[in-house]
């Protein structure tokens, strides 16, 4: 029969690293329903946009 292990504690010690919980995502927390609804509102405002005139008159 094996002999018993000593109980033993495990220390987690505080990183002086600094926090590298940050957000992955390259969006972070940008609400896309605001930027849409504020898409939205500023086609209703104006709907028919000013286009660039593509003729040089060649």
């Amino acid at each position: 029969m094996r002999a018993q292990s000593k109980p033993f504690i495990v220390e987690i010690k505080t990183s002086r690293r600094p926090d590298r919980s940050q957000p992955k995502s390259i969006w972070g927390n940008l609400d896309l329903t605001a930027v849409a609804e504020d898409v939205a509102e500023d086609n209703q405002v104006n709907p028919n946009p000013v286009s660039a005139d593509t003729t040089n008159g060649r």
